[in-house]
């Protein structure tokens, strides 16, 4: 489905069709001049409908790029320009002042379709073990409803299939519901469903999110096991079905990516306990095919099950959803995948990564929230590149929390 491809109401996402046809002059904004003064309001991040409607901001300070903003207009001006094929009509709205407006309060409305019809779409090209089909597709919505940024890095869920060729052309399937324009790599919203890992330039996006079969060095969120099911093959009334049922999903994906949850604030102890749970379990297992990042899933797979709900806000049930179907993975990918690398390669941390560890737990103790210039400032590390290698190295194993407010230090196990 294209984003520019829309034509019935169910099509849009409900703060789109607000901006589109009911809220006038109210939107995303979209500097055109450097200074920000002269600027578009979109409906949406994503697609833009309005290039002849501009606003100017003179004397009131302006507002941020990417902002969502109701505008006080105060005159119109209209311009008629020559074009090829007749007229184009230029409108320039000037304004008096403008503030901010919560879009998330209308992402939430929608009531067409519910969690647990997200669910079944997912479900609907396998056939097997109830439970088991509810695993698969719940991890598999987790990855394309990705995640909010938690920390001033890049959000999105990372999905480490495991998986035989056919059954990863069905895991696919229901993916269609993702707009086109989110597998381009310019997208605020990127995605890449791939065979094999890819390696990419630096991407200037706000989420990103990875789907790659058995890959073996992509740091996974979450392991999807594609075991004890079969394929069910679509035909007839159920295929159309589908089809008709994936506008209404695509719908609800835009509501959901407008949602910004950030466990790390409402459920920071459920969190905190899940972490050193899959920490725990990832070590016992021994073995693993895929790299496990051990302290930022949680909190993604978090949000993104919120954004599942539209609950701005995560709750300690979904930690223990995500915490729970994680496991269940993992354990699969303990008792039925073969061809394991030991898990300990993984934990032989670097010099500069336990330098920082001990420089940061002598310093300031476990589990107490640390503003990033403090670590800044009480580390030996001063090169930046080693600093963030060993940062990120800590995270993967699960030694360390982070977000916008700093970083949080966990004891060591094993």
């Amino acid at each position: 489905m294209s984003l520019n491809d829309r034509s019935w109401g169910y099509e849009f996402a409900e703060f789109e069709k607000e901006f589109l046809f009911h809220r006038k002059n109210t939107g995303f904004v979209e500097h055109i001049s450097k200074d920000g003064r002269l600027f578009s309001l979109n409906p949406s991040p994503c697609f833009d409908t309005t290039k002849n409607l501009h606003y100017f901001v003179e004397t009131y300070p302006p507002p941020e790029n990417n902002s969502c903003i109701e505008v006080e207009v105060i005159a119109d001006d209209v311009a008629y320009i020559p074009t090829r094929d007749g007229w184009t009509k230029d409108v320039l709205k000037k304004v008096g002042s403008w503030r901010s407006f919560d879009y998330q309060q209308i992402a939430r409305r929608r009531k067409l379709i519910d969690y647990n019809q997200i669910i079944d779409f997912f479900s609907q090209s396998f056939r097997g073990p109830k439970d088991t089909i509810k695993e698969i597709a719940t991890c598999a919505a987790l990855f394309a409803f990705s995640s909010p940024p938690i920390t001033e890095e890049i959000g999105g869920v990372n999905a480490a299939v495991l998986s035989k060729k056919q059954l990863w052309n069905e895991f696919k399937k229901p993916m269609n519901i993702i707009p086109k324009e989110f597998f381009q790599t310019g997208a605020k919203f990127f995605y890449c469903i791939s065979d094999k890992e890819k390696i990419f330039p630096q991407l200037h996006c706000e989420e990103i999110n990875l789907a790659v079969l058995r890959p073996e060095k992509m740091m996974a969120d979450i392991p999807i096991v594609l075991n004890d099911v079969s394929i069910k093959g679509n035909i007839g009334v159920l295929k159309q079905d589908i089809k008709d049922n994936r506008k209404f999903i695509t719908a609800y994906l835009l509501d959901s990516l407008m949602i910004q949850p950030d466990p790390l604030k409402t459920v920071e102890k459920s969190v905190t306990d899940a972490v050193y749970e899959i920490s725990d379990e990832y070590l016992r297992s021994g073995i693993s095919p895929y790299r496990q990042n051990l302290g930022d899933a949680i909190p993604a797979l978090s949000a993104s099950i919120s954004r599942l709900h539209l609950d701005p806000e995560t709750k300690p049930s979904h930690v223990k959803e995500v915490l729970d179907l994680w496991k269940q993975m993992h354990r699969k990918v303990k008792y039925r995948m073969g061809d394991s690398l030991p898990v300990s390669k993984y934990y032989d941390l670097s010099d500069n990564t336990r330098k920082l560890y001990s420089e940061i737990y002598d310093t300031f103790g476990k589990e107490f929230r640390i503003p990033m210039q403090d670590v800044v400032r009480i580390t030996s590390l001063k090169n930046d590149i080693d600093f963030n290698h060993a940062l990120n190295e800590l995270v993967e194993h699960g030694l360390a929390i982070r977000d916008r407010r700093g970083i949080k230090i966990l004891d060591r196990r094993g």
